[in-house]
């Protein structure tokens, strides 16, 4: 019976997770994967390369889940993921309203090393969980960020980290 019920469980995410289409999208040496029923944005705004919107929820839904791209020139900057995190660190802590730091550690995987911070911050009315990872290349920061509301976080949860683990640098 243990075994069973482990086994439902474990497919549990495996059928959750395959609902959703996903599409590629690569440009600047970066790929992602998203669900096909969000909407990429590569306008540039707020200094992006990539936003990819989730569909609102319904007409009280006032957020759009989203994850980001931005890619920062570091050249002639001694900046390594060490420097990003305490960098990061002091940004959240002096203009974030209402931070609270949950996570903010340097990460070592198959892909190589990354920083990985999570945090929470109000924004107008909304309460909003962010998890953002960066990664130095060719003296290049690619930092992509998944942004939801507080409460709706969990909902979100395999999508941003599906989206998140699916990023790579060439």
């Amino acid at each position: 019976m243990k075994i069973l019920y482990s086994l439902v469980l474990g497919l549990i995410p495996f059928f959750c997770f395959s609902q959703h289409q996903w599409l590629d999208f690569s440009k600047d040496s970066f790929h992602l994967k998203y669900p096909e029923n969000w909407f990429p944005d590569t306008s540039g705004k707020m200094g992006t390369v990539l936003f990819v919107f989730s569909p609102l929820e319904n007409e009280e839904d006032k957020f759009s889940e989203n994850i980001n791209v931005i890619i920062q020139e570091l050249s002639g900057r001694e900046i390594d993921l060490a420097a990003y995190k305490k960098i990061t660190e002091t940004q959240i802590k002096e203009y974030a309203t209402d931070p609270e730091l949950y996570e903010s550690t340097i990460v070592s995987s198959g892909k190589g090393e990354y920083y990985k911070v999570s945090y929470a911050m109000t924004q107008g009315k909304l309460r909003l969980k962010i998890i953002s990872y960066c990664l130095i290349k060719n003296q290049k920061g690619y930092l992509i960020t998944f942004g939801s509301e507080v409460a709706k976080y969990e909902q979100y949860k395999t999508i941003s980290e599906e989206m998140l683990s699916s990023f790579s640098v060439q």
